[in-house]
């Protein structure tokens, strides 16, 4: 049983790479436009514009409630039968930036809510303007509130990415797997060996973190 777990696993591992290599590119284009859609939606709930504040709310509760699959769905399938085909990468960055989005705009506005105000009354004692508050004095001691639900949520993002298996033609780890698993008639062993891909970038997600969240709460 060792034996041939030992082989399958060898005779596969050179797909598993390429596919984490997929992974990776997937997670990293998804967590980018995960993390500047939910900037500018936590800036809306924030905004002086009741109109803004109460669409930007809407967003957060309707993406939040949507399971990640229906979105992937709606952009893959539902926007093609629109005449508007994604292709599969794109469409699965969409979606999870979409879905993510929503949750870091609340991880975003809890961070800034959890600085007191009088840091905002003293950068406006000193002049300075508003938008130039938010990003000199508030962001920078957010941060600290932000980093560790912002990892946890870079971690989920990173798992839902395998979600991409359920449409054609992106090889993530899950595609090999699936692959192989369908090859071999041994899905135990091969989606095994894929939680073993997945483990270390979740293990380098979150020392990256710890050590980012370290030397920003040194300098604070």
């Amino acid at each position: 049983m060792l034996h041939r777990t030992l082989d399958l696993w060898g005779r596969y591992f050179p797909g598993y790479l390429r596919g984490t290599v997929v992974t990776l590119e997937l997670t990293g284009a998804s967590l980018a436009a995960a993390l500047a859609l939910g900037l500018l939606i936590a800036l809306a709930r924030m905004a002086p514009s009741r109109v803004l504040r109460n669409a930007a709310a809407a967003y957060v509760e309707v993406f939040r409630a949507t399971p990640v699959i229906v979105i992937l769905f709606v952009a893959y399938f539902g926007l093609a039968q629109m005449g508007l085909t994604l292709p599969p990468f794109l469409s699965v960055v969409v979606s999870l930036g979409a879905f993510y989005g929503a949750l870091y705009c609340e991880v975003y506005r809890s961070g800034v809510e959890s600085v007191p105000n009088g840091q905002r009354e003293a950068a406006a004692a000193l002049g300075l303007p508003p938008h130039r508050s938010l990003w000199r004095v508030v962001l920078p001691q957010a941060m600290l509130a932000i980093l560790p639900p912002g990892t946890n949520t870079a971690a989920d993002l990173l798992k839902d990415t395998s979600l991409v298996v359920t449409i054609s033609g992106v090889a993530d780890i899950m595609y090999h797997a699936y692959g192989a698993a369908s090859a071999t008639f041994a899905p135990m062993t091969m989606f095994v060996l894929a939680a073993l891909f997945y483990f270390p970038i979740y293990l380098l997600l979150s020392v990256v973190a710890r050590r980012w969240e370290g030397r920003h709460a040194a300098r604070n």
